[in-house]
């Protein structure tokens, strides 16, 4: 894998999963705040965690007790998805995030 980071200019020593992750870039708020009060932010945030490579690392983060949205699910602090911040998740689009990260 360091070869293929150098190739890419980037420092194997330097490098974290969290480069990779499609969220690297967008705002902080939109995985808190907004994915709180607007179920369409909701969903496409869930959109964005279905489409990144490193959903499988970011899902962990949560389950070490972050809060927040960590890979595709919003955690609430204590290493459990919070059922109400999830309730607009179909089975099929929970399936399809656990399909993932297993």
């Amino acid at each position: 894998m360091s070869s293929l980071l150098e190739e890419f200019g980037l420092d194997p020593e330097d490098f974290e999963w969290q480069d990779l992750a499609l969220c690297s870039n967008m705002p902080t708020s939109f995985f808190y705040d907004s994915y709180e009060s607007d179920t369409e932010t909701a969903k496409s945030i869930d959109q964005v965690c279905l489409r990144c490579p490193v959903i499988k690392e970011c899902f962990f983060m949560g389950a070490k007790g972050e809060h927040g949205v960590w890979g595709g699910f919003y955690w609430n602090g204590s290493g459990t998805p919070d059922k109400n911040k999830n309730s607009h998740k179909t089975e099929e689009i929970k399936l399809e995030i656990l399909r993932r990260v297993e």
